[in-house]
């Protein structure tokens, strides 16, 4: 039996309670938005002028864009306002403040690292490697998000971080491609809401649908609705709204992507994603199984790319698809795709499967 050596390195990824991500604070209550706008419309114009340049020499320094971000605040929110206001540029970006908030991605921990060879391999030294790092951030609320650093290890293992972006950025969500109709029911069924009223939803639907396709023939169905049937529905734009893509621009440094929960199963989290390259004769994509997290359920999932700008999110199908700690296995064995996983707090199995 040889030996081996094994050298620890001096490296180390510590937190960065600065790292701030901006979002829209979308508040449900109607008369409290309503509250709100009135008091920000009733300032004078110098008022609304002063307020907004102390909310700009507060936060614009920690965001790029600031004014494009309360902008489309300011358009998520408006419907709530009556049609007939006219509203200055000024008061417009002000009101957007009042439904804007930051968050620290990375106040309570940053940890649960994996780590790939980048898809961008151009103009690295000869016997190095570019690579790809993610990261489980944890921050206020124990809400956790993908983060990523990037470098070089060079040929004699020397691991070069790049240097971290002082921004951090959201995707934007792109169209929702298509759902499989059979999938999707088995999943239902998985989940416990295979009923008569999902199977009435679904039954109209082509074998592959969009998400304005299952929204219509829900809408179809809405009168008359029981509280259970109402409950099917929700489960059916819940699982919906779990398999979705998202888009970074590529002017942006793999430090300042984050991928923060988006859909309503992950609201308290994504955990854990374990990234790796797969690679067949004629497959080659890197991907990540992850447990997505509402506060109450966790559903696994996985997150697919092909240049770590555009991924595809997906909810995991099948009966041993029901746990957490899943890894998926960078080649195929005996034409299957292949996952550790645990299934009972206790042990590792082994899982196979003809579809990803």
């Amino acid at each position: 039996m040889s030996q081996i050596n094994v050298t620890r390195l001096p490296e180390h990824l510590t937190p960065d309670s600065r790292r701030v991500l901006i979002r829209p604070f979308l508040l449900q209550d109607a008369g409290r938005i309503q509250s709100i706008s009135q008091r920000v419309l009733s300032l004078s114009d110098a008022q609304v002028d002063a307020t907004l340049d102390l909310v700009m020499d507060e936060f614009g320094a920690r965001h790029p864009d600031m004014r494009g971000i309360l902008t489309r605040h300011f358009e998520m929110m408006k419907h709530q306002l009556p049609g007939h206001l006219m509203l200055s540029p000024e008061q417009k970006l002000l009101l957007g403040s009042f439904f804007t908030s930051e968050y620290a991605l990375e106040s309570a921990a940053l940890f649960n690292p994996s780590i790939v060879a980048a898809p961008d391999q151009d103009g690295v030294p000869e016997g190095g490697v570019r690579f790809i790092m993610s990261l489980r951030a944890t921050g206020e609320g124990h809400i956790s998000s993908i983060e990523f650093r990037s470098g070089i290890i060079d040929a004699d293992s020397k691991i070069i971080f790049d240097p971290v972006g002082r921004f951090v950025t959201e995707p934007e969500r792109v169209e929702s491609a298509s759902f499989h109709k059979t999938l999707f029911q088995r999943k239902l069924s998985e989940i416990d809401f295979d009923n008569e009223h999902t199977r009435a939803v679904l039954e109209p639907l082509p074998e592959n649908f969009t998400l304005p396709q299952l929204k219509e023939a829900l809408s179809i169905l809405e009168q008359g609705e029981t509280r259970d049937m109402t409950r099917s529905s929700e489960s059916i734009m819940l699982l919906a709204e779990s398999n979705y893509q998202t888009r970074f621009s590529d002017r942006l440094p793999v430090s300042e992507r984050i991928i923060f929960p988006s859909s309503p199963s992950e609201r308290n989290g994504i955990e854990d994603a374990r990234f790796v390259e797969f690679r067949e004769e004629d497959e080659h994509f890197w991907a990540a199984t992850y447990t997505a997290y509402d506060g109450r359920v966790i559903l696994p999932q996985m997150i697919e790319t092909e240049d770590f700008l555009t991924f595809r999110v997906s909810t995991l199908n099948g009966p041993a698809a029901a746990n957490k700690g899943m890894a998926l296995f960078p080649r195929k064995i005996d034409g299957c795709y292949a996952m550790i996983s645990r299934q009972d707090n206790e042990n590792v199995f082994i899982m196979f499967s003809e579809h990803l």
